[in-house]
């Protein structure tokens, strides 16, 4: 009985962390953008990205190229085992600074502390790869 009720509760506790993960504000960054045609062909372009998700929103910056983009966050779903491993995904309309709007869906998925962003847009042939270096819960 002992045993069980340990493993309800490690099981609770577990559901419960990995589930906070996904009300977190986080700050991904990356040091490269990969850009994926429709045939699969991959062009790179070095250069800092940092993507804030959180409270309802995803801000998304490049300060080499000047750029960046802002939206709200719809159709969110997460599903986190613990901080390094699971998936998310949603759809935003993105805004970049000159008031041009995308209609994205961003994926990100994370096995064993590698994540991978993805943006796709109904208004663009290519999807736009992001190899995460690193990232952080924020305050």
């Amino acid at each position: 009985m002992k045993k069980l009720t340990l493993f309800v509760s490690t099981f609770v506790m577990c559901a419960f962390a990995a589930n906070a993960q996904c009300d977190k504000k986080i700050k991904w960054n990356a040091s490269k953008m990969e850009m994926v045609d429709t045939a699969g062909n991959v062009r790179s372009k070095d250069g800092v990205i940092t993507v804030i998700t959180g409270d309802g929103k995803i801000v998304v910056t490049a300060p080499d190229d000047n750029e960046e983009l802002n939206g709200d966050i719809a159709e969110y779903v997460c599903k986190w085992k613990d901080k390094n491993n699971g998936s998310t995904s949603f759809k935003s309309l993105l805004t970049d600074k000159s008031g041009k709007e995308r209609h994205a869906t961003i994926t990100i998925e994370a096995k064993d502390g590698k994540a991978v962003m993805v943006f796709s847009a109904e208004e663009e042939l290519t999807k736009i790869r992001l190899p995460i270096d690193a990232y952080e819960e924020m305050d």
